[in-house]
């Protein structure tokens, strides 16, 4: 059996050797994930079975695509695990640090930026539309646990280059997008995003987005 570890939710799997090179899906998470064809074999145990990575359809597997910069379009939120640390609309202040006291500016507040811990980008998508600027979408990413956060004073992009993956959201962190969106927008640019407010409401922790 070919041994290997989620990248997603760090579970230890087995699959079947003839799977090697091919995408599989985590029992555990759900999310993607290719079989390394060069891992070790072991011998599999009636435990490890539970464990056994499933095939699937490759062309069905949900297309992540890590962005090389931010869209201008979106807006960006940073969620530690239990709410909000930074945010990033396309107005010139670049990204802002979300503290007890209100917003603040990281590049003149480097010394509050967070050095490390676990991290999700959330994009917000929007379409213009005729009546407005209608919410669209929501993708999040998984930022690298140490120093990710240390560039937000550096350019608006740098962020782009500390994505590890596709991510996903717990409660406290969808409670959190969610009061901010409705904070940052009035109600005719969110509340017929029903898809988008659904998943902000559900017990999923495991999709990286919706839209």
């Amino acid at each position: 059996m070919i041994e290997l570890l989620c990248p997603s939710c760090g579970k230890k799997l087995r699959a079947k050797p003839e799977l090697a090179g091919r995408m599989g899906k985590c029992p555990n998470c759900g999310q993607p994930i290719r079989i390394a064809a060069d891992a070790p074999d072991n011998a599999t145990t009636k435990a490890d079975q539970q464990s056994q990575m499933l095939p699937v359809n490759e062309d069905r597997l949900p297309r992540y695509v890590a962005p090389e910069r931010l869209e201008r379009g979106s807006h960006y939120l940073i969620c530690n695990k239990t709410g909000l640390v930074a945010l990033w609309e396309n107005n010139g202040l670049g990204w802002m640090l979300h503290t007890t006291t209100g917003l603040i500016p990281a590049k003149r507040n480097r010394d509050q930026i967070p050095t490390s811990g676990t991290f999700q980008l959330v994009e917000l998508k929007f379409d213009l539309t005729p009546e407005g600027k209608r919410l669209s979408g929501i993708a999040c990413y998984e930022l690298g646990s140490r120093w990710a956060l240390t560039v937000l004073d550096q350019s608006d992009d740098a962020i782009a280059e500390k994505i590890t993956g596709p991510g996903c959201l717990n409660r406290d962190q969808k409670n959190a997008v969610r009061n901010e969106i409705k904070r940052l927008f009035m109600p005719p640019v969110w509340e017929n995003a029903a898809e988008i407010l659904e998943f902000l409401a559900n017990a999923d922790h495991q999709s990286p987005g919706v839209g």
